[in-house]
Order: structure tokens, then C-alpha cells, then sequence
């Protein structure tokens, strides 16, 4: 795989010949920066729609203002919510990290968020509920906002998300404020691990009344004509699923809270929460609003990236953003704040829609870019009916199990008594698992956990190898990593098993992410990165911008000369 190109080369290239850093203006007060990152939005497509959005939109003023890095590539082949949040606010990979899936299963089966603690407890706008909530706990480095608190006690730290990982990673141990929306609750929730009481300027926007208020729009195409000129597919393509009772063709209308996350409307009450929270902004202390924009995420899984729901979804949430932007200017001035964005992960074409449009990718001879396909074989892995299938196998080795307690992508996770055997059956149940398991046509190989050891590969090291090796936290969990081959994916968590899109791999479609900079004085406006960057440039650029030392690894973009 190629390498990113080497820094000082990169930083030559990105804004044309060298003047010297960017002068700092005097600070008219603390640094504010605000990081958003959206949910499942990938290189490739920002790179093919974002011309397609109108100059007075967030993305456009984000162009002209600030610096874009086209391509930002993650170091790990896990690509989830969870991993990629820890790691763009740690600049750590999920081996370092800790965060490697987001769910994980109770002894008695159920599947629960990863992030669960029965040392803390939910938070709603009612008061402490019982019950285990949700914490940092599994987070094993410190980030951004742990880093900002250390060196400046009083600033403000508010982390908002439509998902509990979307909140809690990037606001670390150290946030005033970490809210996220809780579909059980049927409205905006937070825990015990970051305050005894919802916050009061919050309850009007996330409390259940304003949800289900905010729930029973009907959500249309802003303008349908100009999805069908972009768009490649028609509205009700093949694939898509009909979530949670959505309907696969506009207009779409919430039937559930959970259904509620696949429409702009949640990220609606997201952008008005994170006003709320700016309004409350000390004059004489630095701010970090951290903005997580989860229904991005949503609507890709059910609809795909190419559907007309994508393309509204993405013209909604660059006129949500232009709002926003203005927002900012009204409390802090033009030049008194700044913005990055950036995404944990992307996405890969629908399957059913591989060889039956006409993709840009495919009118050249030669390999796609982002390693997109022109023709399948693509499939979709489900878990369940491969689950059962396995511990079928491994029953017949060691009889009545149970031997395997589930899959939760990319992992295959064994029983106590599984992992308990002595070397030799378990070796022998591990191999026989492996086999099984590579006789999907969906996967290109599966791995024991316990060979992705030994010496950690160089930072620029991308095989599959290195990817691979930093997806795995010792300490489990986990006991095979299934990879899946470039088009083909774990089936999406939809209502509708054999429906919907997904991400998780490797591959360079699924793997970087763009990144914009807009931060006056302290970047050239303008500019252009096509370089691949890593990772760590946002949380090294972040605390840059903050004025603090934080993590020193990774690219600071506000040193890259003009």
C-alpha cells in the first residue's frame, strides 16, 4: 500500500512556496475551538459532492477560509465510531487506546454498549436514574480535553453526540458537559460520571417533550430536482433498508426514537444544543466544544452513500453548519474562533449497486484511489446465521458448548470455556473456526487475536499487518478478527437483516477521512493538502490551537508554511 508521502515534503507542497509560519494575531481572549466530526463521511465523498454544494454553504466557507487536507488516513483497520473518535482526540490507535468495538456481550448474552459501567449511572433531564450508565472508563489515554484541563483548570469543556461513544471519547475524564441521545429514554442523557444533574440550558432543547416534538417531522428532500441531477441512483435504489419502519423512499417519517437518528432533525437538536452550550461561554477562559454529528452515520446504513437521502442529508447538515458558522461569528467575531472537521470513518458502496450504475471510478482502466469496486463479487457477512454455524463446528469437535459467545464486528468472541481449554484444543477449536470462517465469500482471511503480537510496526508502516496490529488491544476483547474483502463488510446493525451499508475496514474507502482547519491567522486560507496526512495531525493541530503541549506526535497544520 502506498505510503504517505514523507512530511517535509508534504508541508512544501500544500500551500506553494515557503513564506514563513502564519503570524498569530493578539488573542482578544482564550482560544475557542470548536472540533466537529461527521459520522461516516469518508474522502471519496467529500471529494465528489463537495463541489455539488452551493457557495453558501459550511463546507464552501470552510473552503475558502480555511485549509482542507484531502485525505487524513487512520493507522488502524477498525474502522468504528469508537476507534476512530479515541483516536482522533487521543492521536492514538485502538492498540493504545483501548477502544476497539463499541458493544460487547453480558454473560447472559445481551449485546450492551462497551462503554458501560455499573460504577456510574444515567443522568436524564428527570434526575439520576438506577441503572449502570455510561463512562470513559475503557479509554486508556488521555485526549484533548483531559490535556486542555491539566494546563488550564478553569476552561470550558462541553462534548455533544447523537451516540454515547460520540460524547465520552472526546470528552475524556475532564468535560463540564458530555450529553448524548438515549433512545430508551427518548431523550438527551448524560451520567454520573460527569455531573449529578442535567444541565439546566439543556433541558428545553434535549429533554423528552423536545424530542418527541423534534421526532414527528416529516422529513422531505429539500430539493428534489437538484438530487436527482447529482445523484446516482433512483430514490428507492436496491439495498436499502427500510429502518425501523423509515420507508425506503421519500418522505420519511419517525415512527421511534431510534428511528429519529436517521434523520437530519437529530442533528438538528445537536446543532442546537451546541449553541446553547457557546452562549454559556466565559469571556476570560478557552472553550472546547467538541460536536459529534451522528446521523450522518444513520442514514448511510440504511440507505448507502450514493441514495437521495445521503444528498439531502449532506446538503441539510452543510446549511446546519453555514448556520452555525454565523452563530460563531455573532459571539466571538470572525477572527475569535476556530474550526476543524474531520470524520472517524467512511463507508463502502451499496453492494447491490456495484455494476449497475455507471461509477466515475470505474470510466478510468486504472485502480481506483479509495480501492473501490467496479464488480463483485460484494456481499454482506451476517452474524447471526455465521454464529450458529460456527458453534455447529465447534460442537462437533467438543461437544455441547456453548463455544462461542458471539460476533461483534470485526471480532469473533469465544465463551469462558472456550478461551479456558488447554493450548492444544483450543488451538486446535481456534483453526477449525478460521477455516470455517475463510470459506465466506465475504471474508479474505481471518486472524487469532493472539498472533497480532510481538514488535509494533513503524508509524509509517501501512501493510495489512501493521493495520491489523493496531486494531487489537491486548486485553481482549476479541479472539479472531474477521477482515472482510475490499466491497464486502459485516452486515449493518439495520431492521432489516440484508439491507443497508457499512464500514469497518481497512480498505482506503473505509479508511480516510478528509480534514478542514479553519482557524484565522493560524492557517492559510485557501489552501489545499492533496498529500495523505496522518492521523494525529487533528489532535496535534487541535492542541496547537488551544495553545496547549498535549500529544507532540503527528502533523501541526497551523506550522505548515504559506
Amino acid at each position: 500500500m502506498r505510503r504517505p508521502a514523507p512530511l517535509l515534503a508534504l508541508l512544501a507542497a500544500a500551500c506553494g512556496p515557503s513564506r514563513g509560519a502564519p503570524p498569530r494575531p493578539r488573542a482578544q481572549r482564550p482560544p475557542v475551538l470548536v472540533t466537529v466530526v461527521i459520522d461516516q463521511l469518508p474522502a471519496w465523498v467529500v471529494a465528489e459532492k463537495i463541489d455539488q454544494l452551493p457557495a453558501a454553504g459550511g463546507f464552501a466557507r470552510l473552503r475558502r477560509e480555511g485549509l482542507w487536507a484531502r485525505e487524513m488516513r487512520y493507522a488502524h483497520a477498525i474502522t468504528h465510531t469508537g476507534p476512530g473518535h479515541a483516536a482522533l482526540y487521543t492521536g492514538q490507535p485502538p492498540r493504545e487506546s483501548g477502544i476497539t468495538i463499541d458493544t460487547v456481550f453480558l454473560p447472559d448474552g445481551e449485546e450492551v454498549s462497551s462503554y458501560r459501567s455499573d460504577e456510574v449511572h444515567p443522568v436524564t433531564p428527570d434526575g439520576v436514574a438506577p441503572g449502570p450508565g455510561i463512562s470513559p472508563a475503557r479509554l486508556q489515554s488521555t485526549g484533548l480535553a483531559d490535556w486542555l484541563r491539566a494546563e488550564e483548570p478553569r476552561a470550558m469543556i462541553v462534548s455533544l453526540s447523537l451516540k454515547d461513544r460520540g460524547a465520552v471519547l472526546p470528552a475524556g475524564r475532564a468535560a463540564d458537559v458530555a450529553l448524548w441521545f438515549d433512545p430508551a429514554a427518548g431523550s438527551f442523557v448524560t451520567s454520573t460520571a460527569y455531573a449529578e444533574r442535567f444541565p439546566d440550558w439543556a433541558i428545553a432543547i434535549g429533554d423528552r417533550r423536545a424530542m418527541t416534538a423534534a421526532q414527528s417531522q416529516t422529513w422531505r428532500p429539500l430539493d428534489p430536482r437538484w438530487i436527482a441531477a447529482h445523484a446516482a441512483t433512483p430514490d428507492a435504489q436496491p439495498g436499502e433498508a427500510s429502518d425501523e419502519g423509515l420507508g425506503i423512499s421519500f418522505p420519511h417519517r419517525a415512527r421511534s426514537a431510534r428511528a429519529f437518528r436517521a434523520t437530519p432533525f437529530a442533528d438538528a437538536a445537536l446543532f442546537a444544543l451546541a449553541r446553547a452550550a457557546i452562549d454559556r461561554a466565559p469571556p476570560d477562559a478557552p472553550v472546547l466544544l467538541a460536536l459529534s454529528l451522528s446521523a450522518n452515520d444513520y442514514v448511510g446504513h440504511a440507505f448507502g452513500p450514493d441514495s437521495w437521502e445521503s444528498w439531502d442529508e449532506l446538503a441539510r447538515l452543510d446549511a446546519q453548519l453555514a448556520a452555525f458558522m454565523a452563530h460563531l461569528d455573532r459571539r466571538f467575531g470572525r477572527d475569535g474562533w476556530a474550526l476543524m472537521l474531520a470524520a472517524d470513518h467512511g463507508v463502502a458502496p451499496m453492494p447491490e449497486m456495484i455494476g449497475t450504475t455507471r461509477r466515475p471510478w470505474c470510466r478510468s482502466r486504472a485502480p481506483d484511489h479509495w480501492q473501490r469496486a467496479c464488480r463483485g463479487p460484494c456481499a454482506r457477512l451476517l452474524r447471526q446465521p455465521l454464529t450458529r454455524r460456527l458453534e455447529k463446528s465447534a460442537s462437533a469437535l467438543f461437544g455441547s458448548g456453548p463455544w462461542i459467545a458471539g460476533i461483534i464486528e470485526p471480532y469473533l468472541i469465544l465463551t469462558e470455556a472456550a478461551r479456558s481449554l488447554p493450548a492444544e484444543p483450543r488451538g486446535r477449536l481456534v483453526a477449525a473456526l478460521i477455516r470455517e470462517i475463510e470459506a465466506e465469500p465475504a471474508v479474505a482471511r481471518a486472524v487469532d487475536v493472539r498472533e497480532l503480537s510481538g514488535r509494533p510496526p513503524g508509524a509509517d508502516d501501512e501493510s495489512m499487518g501493521a493495520l491489523l496490529y493496531r486494531s487489537v488491544f491486548p486485553a481482549g476483547p476479541g479472539d479472531i478478527y474477521i477482515l472482510t474483502r475490499p466491497c464486502s463488510f459485516f452486515d449493518p446493525d439495520t431492521s432489516e437483516p440484508g439491507r443497508g451499508a457499512n464500514h469497518g475496514t481497512p480498505y482506503l474507502y473505509d479508511r480516510a477521512v478528509a480534514l478542514f482547519v479553519r482557524a484565522p491567522g493560524r492557517v492559510a486560507a485557501g489552501a489545499v493538502i492533496p498529500q495523505p496526512l496522518p492521523f494525529t495531525a487533528f489532535s496535534r493541530t487541535a492542541a496547537a490551537l488551544l495553545d496547549i503541549a498535549g500529544e507532540r506526535r503527528g502533523v501541526d497544520l497551523t506550522q505548515v508554511k504559506r
